[in-house]
């Protein structure tokens, strides 16, 4: 008279449980949003997703260079100037004061970004004439 029932829990109904699936669905949204993320910050400190200049911008970068891992160095436009600045962790130097390059044909279109090298080279030529020593 022992009549004692035992269930039977396939195993393939174990791994279909709802909490299962919940973590299952959670854990790969968490792991594209991670991704999604990852990629951003990238594409950022690479300098892939450069901001668009907007027309009534009163300051603009022209070109920057990396000195360190904390140091940079940057060409910024600013109310018909052009100044170069010394950027650390903890301030901001002035290094140079220049004009503004005037707009002619020679220079590249304001769409293409000059490299580095060639926007000091020709600040650097230009304050020489300007102030001979």
């Amino acid at each position: 008279m022992n009549n004692q029932t035992q269930t039977h829990i396939p195993v393939n109904a174990q791994s279909a449980m709802p909490g299962s699936v919940l973590m299952n669905v959670g854990g790969a949204l968490a792991l594209i949003l991670l991704i999604i993320a990852a990629c951003a910050w990238v594409a950022r400190r690479a300098g892939f997703a450069r901001r668009l200049p907007a027309g009534n911008q009163m300051m603009s970068v022209v070109a920057s260079h990396s000195l360190g891992q904390r140091e940079r160095v940057i060409v910024v436009d600013m109310n018909g100037k052009r100044l170069l600045l010394g950027v650390t962790s903890t301030q901001i130097n002035c290094l140079a004061t220049f004009d503004a390059p005037e707009i002619n044909g020679n220079t590249p279109a304001a769409g293409t970004p000059a490299s580095f090298q060639s926007t000091l080279m020709n600040l650097l030529k230009k304050r020489t004439v300007e102030f001979p020593k």
